[in-house]
C-alpha cells in the first residue's frame, strides 16, 4: 500500500478525465450550495482547499468572493492559473496551510478527505480551522463516507469519458476500513493503471473529527437539495462553524 499515492495521481490521463468530467451547470450548482451554506456575501474571503482545477473558485470569484485555492497537484495548479479569474493559487499539502485566522470560510468538495487515514484527518481539519476567523463556516463533502459508500459499493465500474475508457476495480477491506482502487484510463493506444486507497470514515465519525478540531457542526445533509442525510444518501456534506 502507497498511503501517497495522491502526491503523483494527478496527471497524464487522470488529469485530463477530470477536466471533463463535470459540466458547467453542475459546477453552477454546487457553487450555489456553497454560497448558501458558507453564508457568504461579495468581499468575503473564502478558501478552496484542494481547488483542483479550480471550478468552484473561479465560479465564486465570478460573485464576487475573494478567493483562494490550494492544491498538492502542481498540473492542477497550473491548469487553474491559465484559467480567467482573479483567485489566489497556491501549490501545498492541504494538511499544512500557511495562514493564521485569515478566512471568513473554506470548503472542501469531492472525495480528497477520504485520501488520509483518522491521524491525518484530524491533522487536515485543525489546520482549516486555524486559517479561519471565529465564526468562520467550513463545508466538507465526502461521497466516501461508510453510510453512503456501502450500500451501493460495485466491485467494478466502467464509464466512458469524453475520449477517455475509465475502469475502476474496488475491493473494501473491513478491518481497516479501507478502499483499495485500482483505476485504468486508456485513450487509444494509451493505458494508465493507478492504484489508490481511500479510508472510509463512518458519518459520526466525521462529525467528531470536526468538533475535536475546534468546529460546531451546524447542519449535515445528503445532497444538493439539502435533504437530511441518511443510509444510502449520495454524499456526506457537513456545515460547521469555527468555535
Amino acid at each position: 500500500m502507497n498511503p501517497k499515492w495522491f502526491e503523483t495521481f494527478f496527471d497524464g490521463l487522470a488529469l485530463d478525465m477530470w477536466r471533463s468530467a463535470v459540466t458547467p451547470e453542475v459546477t453552477a450548482r454546487e457553487a450555489d450550495f456553497l454560497e448558501h451554506a458558507l453564508e457568504l456575501r461579495p468581499g468575503m474571503s473564502a478558501l478552496d482547499v484542494p481547488c483542483g482545477g479550480g471550478r468552484h473558485a473561479i465560479e465564486l470569484a465570478r460573485r464576487g468572493m475573494r478567493m483562494t485555492g490550494v492544491d498538492l497537484s502542481a498540473g492542477f495548479i497550473e491548469e487553474a492559473r491559465g484559467k480567467s479569474g482573479p483567485v489566489e493559487w497556491v501549490q501545498a499539502d492541504m494538511r499544512d496551510l500557511p495562514w493564521q485566522a485569515r478566512f471568513d470560510a473554506a470548503y472542501c468538495w469531492g472525495n480528497s478527505f477520504a485520501y488520509f487515514d483518522y491521524e491525518n484527518c484530524v491533522r487536515f481539519l485543525e489546520a482549516v480551522a486555524a486559517v479561519l476567523k471565529l465564526g468562520g463556516r467550513f463545508v466538507l463533502d465526502s461521497g466516501a463516507v461508510a453510510e453512503s459508500i456501502l450500500p451501493a459499493l460495485q466491485a467494478e465500474r466502467k464509464m466512458r469519458v469524453g475520449d477517455i475508457d475509465f475502469e475502476s476495480r474496488n475491493a473494501y477491506v473491513a478491518a481497516e476500513s479501507r478502499m483499495d482502487i485500482t483505476y485504468t484510463f486508456t485513450r487509444g493506444e494509451r493505458r494508465e493503471v493507478k492504484p489508490i486507497h481511500q479510508w472510509v470514515h463512518s458519518a459520526g465519525e466525521m462529525c467528531r473529527m470536526l468538533r475535536g478540531a475546534g468546529f460546531e457542526v451546524v447542519r449535515v445533509v445528503g445532497d444538493l437539495e439539502r435533504r437530511e442525510y441518511k443510509v444510502g444518501s449520495p454524499r456526506f456534506i457537513g456545515v460547521a462553524r469555527r468555535q
